[in-house]
């Protein structure tokens, strides 16, 4: 049996994605199985032992076309999307594939007629299987709402074998970094940290608070990091990815690692003794890597619905909320 499964959405969302797929792959061992993924999360698929190929999409038109051309050429036994995307729908709806199957997300925690109306009959006519969630309907009742659960659900309708008792599974780094003879802690500057409940100088307090409780500390950072984080650049010493590979050890106690690619990135939060971020991608690569994650939920942002629908799969992670009291200090007793 030939399956695609599409992913084209983000980095964490392939993370989550991962269980199902191995799970596939174990319960079916002679099934052929190819994941369409994005540019943003094909980087995670690497050198994983369970996925047959790696189709990878771009964002351009042409590319889309070549895509779906391609698609329609192999006639899939069966189609998986799991992406909440007009192109991945449109990709599943015309893949000439012999079965399809749609994970269908009707809601972003509030009700849409138009949404809802629109997928419902799309799905219901190009479909042979489909999994319907309404976020809305199942926050208000307080159920089940995990992607990876919802995503196993809809492998059970597709009457395919699965086993949801299945781990994050990615490729660690061989080898660990060096730090010093301290623990070392990574915090990921994301510009989630930013916002009317947290500061720049909060920042600052909670580094200081790390360094007190002898920490090694790293910052890692993203394309949006320069523009909100101008004092902690002038103050930490900045190195770059290319030096970064060059390194065996690192003697620096407090050192921002700028823009690492997902190799290097993988392999200092994999060389660390505990995570602190905001809710990103960097949540699912620690988790990815066994490594303890502490989470901060943006109180604007339906905290306790993101929670519900993206915490790490089966991993260990505290959680807390921006505007929380004494927040830096929890973080502190809780690593």
């Amino acid at each position: 049996m030939k399956i695609c499964i599409s992913r084209i959405d983000r980095m964490g969302d392939m993370i989550l994605t991962l269980p199902v797929i191995k799970s596939i792959k174990i319960q079916n061992p002679n099934s052929e199985i190819h994941v369409l993924a994005s540019e943003k999360n094909a980087k995670v698929l690497k050198n994983i032992k369970y996925i047959d190929k790696i189709l990878l999409i771009r964002l351009n038109l042409s590319s889309f076309i070549w895509m779906l051309n391609q698609i329609q050429k192999t006639k899939y036994d069966l189609f998986i999307n799991f992406s909440p995307t007009f192109k991945s729908y449109i990709l599943c709806f015309f893949s000439k594939s012999h079965k399809k199957a749609a994970l269908v997300f009707l809601s972003r925690y509030r009700k849409s007629f138009f949404t809802k109306f629109l997928l419902k009959i799309f799905t219901n006519y190009f479909c042979h299987f489909r999994y319907v969630v309404d976020r809305f309907d199942r926050l208000k009742n307080n159920q089940e709402l995990h992607q990876t659960k919802m995503m196993f659900n809809l492998i059970k309708k597709s009457q395919i074998k699965y086993d949801e008792n299945v781990l994050i599974d990615i490729v660690l780094p061989s080898a660990k970094i060096t730090f010093s003879k301290k623990k070392l802690i990574v915090l990921h500057l994301s510009e989630k940290w930013i916002n009317p409940f947290y500061s720049e100088d909060n920042f600052l307090k909670l580094i200081s608070l790390l360094t007190l409780k002898k920490y090694s500390i790293v910052l890692t950072t993203d394309n949006s990091t320069k523009k909100k984080f101008s004092k902690i650049y002038d103050k930490y010493k900045v190195i770059s990815n290319k030096e970064f590979k060059k390194l065996k050890s690192i003697n620096s106690h407090i050192l921002i690692l700028d823009n690492l690619d997902y190799d290097s990135w993988t392999k200092i939060i994999y060389s660390s003794y505990a995570v602190i971020t905001p809710e990103c991608g960097c949540t699912h690569i620690s988790a990815a890597c066994k490594v303890p994650v502490n989470i901060i939920y943006d109180p604007n942002n339906h905290p306790e619905a993101i929670h519900k629908e993206y915490s790490p799969w089966k991993s260990k992670y505290n959680k807390f909320i921006f505007g929380e009291n004494n927040l830096n200090k929890k973080l502190i007793v809780k690593i």
